[in-house]
């Protein structure tokens, strides 16, 4: 799922940063149930695979 959000984040311009419901959204049009696809993102943000900036969602940079 990471990998999903990573090119919907990447493919959208830094001032359009995506929000959480927008990875919510996202993450419900590729065929994930909306409430597991709520569950997802708040795992990657648990377990610091995403980071919110205000109320923006950005992936930490990957080595």
């Amino acid at each position: 799922m990471l990998d999903h959000l990573d090119t919907y984040i990447e493919t959208t311009a830094d001032e359009e940063r995506i929000s959480h419901a927008d990875a919510v959204t996202y993450l419900s049009e590729q065929g994930i149930n909306r409430a597991d696809a709520r569950e997802l993102v708040e795992q990657l943000l648990l377990k610091g695979y995403l980071y919110e900036v205000g109320d923006r969602l950005r992936i930490p940079p990957r080595i």
